[in-house]
């Protein structure tokens, strides 16, 4: 199945000092039109495939304004995914182009839809007027195997026609892929030395102490950069010392990674950076505009390790996601201690899961999801391998986290109760808070694509789909607790139950922390006479209740002593967090009586 990934990225305004020579961002176009004077030649005559998401592309480029799609104005797309599989040979030319005398470049935006499956194409130039017999005549500008997945803006050198009349042209050469669009393309002339902040790289969140100022320019001027300037403020102070940047060879339109040699030490708290660049290639930048940025970031008092959340994407009806899961489905069970995953089913293809409800929609919708088998980490669609997801998995946990996650969940009868406590190590403002009730594996959603079990699909979402916004405070616990009646829903086995929380940037989709907790029997559903023991299984703490002046011990399967107390409180918390997964014996020693009970810790 074909998918579609909503990426949003931070594109860069060109502003030359002479006026396009030629532009045209394709806005004035009816829908499934094309400008003016523009020339189509579909040249494979393949049938698109009707009923799929790209059955709107009904000529080999069409003009369309489509939300939830990596450009979102109107630009101009064309698919290589047909009823049948084959090679697109679509054509897009332009009207007849006078190249300026100086500095002529061709710059364009462009982006394939699906990262899973991007289409190539070639940009070719013509100093004829095209017809069905000389396309192939055409000089090749550039080749691309795979189109950028976020909306990338192009640049091309037309030095070699400067002052000649030429056609420009656009030509999807895909084998099966998915959708390509293109747009905002001018022929103009622009400066010799030109360059473009793109991003500040430093992280939103950071544990302070010294910090090295990273960011990343782009070139929009003629001349390759081979050296410029940099320089930055913290909130507003004195400019740092200018570090030159030299040896570098950065082409037009490529871009070019710095590192300021002089670091800043950022205490605890709030801070905005501002980075200036310029002095390119020793001289004034044409363009003061786009030479500065700013970023706000949040500074966290310590860090701990963060494990990796995988959201996937599935159903029961979809033949490649049973393909997907067979594979998936292992490699999980091995990463289980690495990880933390959820599975939304989805009411597509066909009639879809049986297990689909709106929150899995609403996810879908979070993501921009068009397709399965599908999956994200820290909002990033991942490639569906499990050589990536591990890349993925080592990422995080070198990113550390500035928050813990800990918490215990119960249930009783048909509803589940789960308290949560997050300590925030950074103050930071608007984050969400989500608790995810997955059950672990279910059999009852059998569709059409052979699977006859699914493991960690979502339930209930809570309190809702779009979370709880929490403004965190360093070093005061945010408690939540979180309660469901669970009935009406489609869970198989109230003890078959997990909870993931986790902390997500809305902004960027970025998860700064997750969990996985066990939802264990409730109070009465793990009892020895009045003595009440609950969860477990456990991950953090486990509850001991009407055991006053009680002595308690733990022990491990071979008899070692773990840890003990004496004369513990009417209602207990046993720490159990630091333990390593397994099975424990916990004694119970009340006067002349001794009370046994395995406890099952799932860290």
């Amino acid at each position: 199945m074909k998918k579609t990934i909503l990426l949003f990225t931070l594109l860069i305004a060109l502003v030359f000092t002479s006026k396009a020579q030629f532009s045209e961002n394709f806005n004035a176009v009816a829908d499934g039109g094309m400008p003016t004077g523009w020339t189509l030649f579909n040249v494979d005559g393949l049938t698109v495939n009707s009923a799929t998401a790209v059955n709107w592309v009904t000529n080999a480029w069409v003009c369309y304004a489509k939300a939830g799609l990596a450009i979102t104005s109107k630009c101009a797309w064309s698919t290589s995914w047909y009823s049948s599989a084959g090679t697109s040979n679509d054509w897009m030319w332009t009207p007849a182009i006078t190249v300026p005398a100086s500095n002529p470049v061709l710059s364009y935006l462009v982006a394939a839809q699906d990262p899973s499956y991007p289409d190539g194409y070639e940009v070719r130039i013509s100093t004829v007027a095209p017809t069905s017999g000389n396309l192939m005549s055409s000089t090749v500008l550039l080749t691309a195997t795979a189109a950028e997945t976020s909306a990338t803006t192009k640049f091309i050198s037309l030095a070699a026609y400067a002052g000649q009349t030429v056609y420009i042209a656009w030509r999807n050469n895909s084998v099966d892929m998915f959708l390509l669009a293109v747009d905002d393309v001018s022929v103009q002339s622009t400066p010799n030395n030109n360059a473009a902040m793109i991003s500040i790289n430093n992280p939103a969140i950071f544990a302070s102490g010294p910090q090295s100022i990273t960011g990343t320019i782009k070139n929009v001027g003629f001349n390759n950069i081979t050296s410029y300037d940099v320089t930055y403020k913290i909130d507003g102070g004195a400019s740092s010392a200018t570090y030159t940047v030299t040896g570098a060879n950065i082409a037009l339109g490529s871009t070019g990674n710095f590192t300021h040699n002089v670091q800043y030490t950022f205490p605890t708290g709030a801070h905005t950076i501002q980075v200036t660049i310029g002095n390119v290639n020793g001289a004034v930048d044409p363009v003061l505009t786009d030479n500065v940025m700013s970023k706000s970031v949040s500074v966290a008092s310590q860090i701990v390790a963060k494990t990796a959340l995988l959201e996937g994407f599935s159903a029961s009806t979809c033949a490649p996601c049973a393909s997907w899961n067979a594979t998936f489905n292992p490699w999980a069970v091995t990463n289980d201690a690495n990880m933390n995953f959820i599975k939304y089913q989805v009411d597509w293809p066909g009639t879809g899961d049986p297990y689909y409800i709106a929150a899995a929609g609403d996810r879908v919708t979070y993501y921009g999801v068009s397709g399965v088998p599908d999956m994200y980490h820290d909002g990033v669609v991942q490639t569906l391998s499990t050589a990536a997801l591990a890349t993925s998995l080592s990422e995080a946990t070198a990113k550390k986290s500035p928050f813990a996650i800990n918490g215990t969940a119960t249930y009783s009868g048909n509803t589940v109760t789960i308290p949560i406590t997050i300590n925030p190590y950074v103050t930071t403002s608007g984050l969400k808070v989500h608790c995810v009730v997955c059950e672990k594996k279910t059999t009852g959603n059998v569709g059409t694509n052979g699977e006859t079990e699914w493991h960690h699909v979502m339930m209930t979402m809570l309190p809702t789909s779009a979370g709880a916004t929490v403004n965190f405070t360093d070093g005061t616990a945010y408690t939540n607790t979180l309660t469901k009646d669970m009935t009406g829903t489609f869970v198989e086995e109230m003890s078959d139950l997990i909870a993931v929380i986790f902390i997500q940037d809305d902004a960027t989709k970025e998860v700064y922390q997750s969990k996985t907790i066990t939802i264990a029997t409730g109070i009465g559903e793990n009892s020895i006479g009045d003595v009440k023991i609950y969860p477990n299984p456990a991950t953090d703490n486990v509850t001991i209740v009407n055991a006053l002046n009680s002595d308690i011990s733990l022990y491990d399967m071979y008899g070692k002593l773990i840890m003990s107390d004496n004369k513990i409180s009417n209602s207990y918390l046993l720490n159990v967090s630091d333990l390593a997964k397994g099975t424990y014996i916990l004694k119970i020693t009340d006067g002349e009586k001794t009370y046994s009970r395995k406890i099952t810790v799932m860290n």
